[in-house]
């Protein structure tokens, strides 16, 4: 028994290990589901959030890591195959004894978290967390099978059924008791057309980071189309490329929030709007303007113009808000008694 745990060591710590750097990676992208999701970020739902990053982690270590050290000589020795009969494991019982009991319990135990993050954190219907739970099982058996999709030149795991079978066995524990917690602790309910009107600092710093993205790969589409229409490469410190990438950032950041209420594509994945209260045209005009400027200082200013009082200016923007609770360009003619439409929110993080 020992011996079977310590096989799983050396995948636990290579997930521990890339825990980090995932996390890293895919905080905005959970920073925004929760935000859409919940409107607003509470300590639960972003552990939760890290918790099944590192789940997902194990979970591909454990089923696929770690790889044979000499694929030559392994795959030569070494002809594995699909194992699909249902009933298999009754002859591994009697032939592995405790080996092929702790193998079974352990493919159930592994997908129990699964089944509950996809009903308590994701909120899926029971049929669909089911339907990915078996679908992820076979996924990773096509994956041993295939070894990792022929990253590995031969499979170094066995296909087995009942991997499958025992895997969705657990996903379906694991929604009985994401089922069991909604009903004992009810998530809350919000209002699905309410917008937050007055967003925190990193909820603005979510969306805008959504925005950047989205900027920067139209910028990608509109070089390779350049380029396809024989208009020659476009250098990543020339001019055509700053003017390409300043003209998506204008479209995004200054004519799409001013036609869709303030809300730009990452205001709406964050149930936020940019503009916090009611302005006349010209106060408008103006609030989009300093907006945009501000922000496109910010980001694309501080490595296009290399220049410290970008940084000074980012500064001095942070310590506004700290003061203010508000970017400067709020003040720019703001009616804090008026707010929108209805279903608007209020101040929140």
């Amino acid at each position: 028994m020992t011996g079977f745990l310590a096989s799983f060591s050396k995948p636990f710590q290579l997930a521990v290990l890339l825990w980090p750097f995932v996390s890293v990676l895919l905080t905005v992208p959970a920073a925004v589901y929760l935000y859409h999701r919940d409107n607003r970020l509470r300590p639960a739902s972003v552990l939760g959030a890290y918790a099944f990053m590192l789940y997902v982690l194990g979970l591909g270590c454990f089923t696929l890591y770690p790889w044979p050290q000499d694929p030559a000589a392994y795959c030569a020795t070494h002809h594995l195959g699909a194992q699909l009969n249902p009933l298999q494991f009754i002859v591994d019982i009697r032939t592995d004894g405790m080996t092929a009991i702790l193998q079974l319990g352990m493919n159930i135990v592994l997908f129990v978290p699964m089944g509950f993050f996809l009903t308590r954190f994701f909120r899926l219907p029971s049929w669909v967390a089911i339907a990915v739970c078996c679908a992820t099982s076979i996924c990773i058996e096509v994956a041993q099978l295939t070894g990792v999709f022929h990253l590995y030149p031969c499979a170094y795991r066995i296909c087995d059924v009942d991997d499958v079978i025992t895997n969705t066995l657990g996903g379906a524990i694991g929604i009985v008791l994401g089922l069991w917690c909604n009903r004992a602790f009810p998530a809350p309910l919000i209002d699905k057309a309410e917008v937050t009107v007055h967003p925190g600092f990193l909820r603005r710093c979510v969306s805008l980071a959504v925005d950047m993205g989205i900027i920067y790969m139209c910028q990608m589409l509109s070089i390779v189309l350049w380029s396809y229409l024989g208009h020659g490469a476009v250098a990543p410190d020339g001019h055509a490329f700053l003017v390409l990438l300043s003209v998506w950032f204008v479209v995004f950041e200054g004519i799409v929030p001013w036609c869709a209420q303030g809300r730009t594509i990452g205001c709406f994945l964050t149930r936020m709007t940019v503009e916090s209260g009611q302005r006349t045209m010209p106060q408008r005009l103006a609030f989009y303007v300093a907006r945009t400027a501000l922000l496109y200082t910010l980001t694309i200013g501080v490595y296009t113009w290399r220049s410290p009082w970008t940084f000074i200016l980012g500064l001095a923007t942070v310590v506004w808000w700290i003061a203010c609770k508000q970017m400067p360009y709020d003040a720019i003619g703001e009616d804090r008694s008026r707010m929108g439409g209805t279903g608007w929110g209020h101040q929140s993080s």
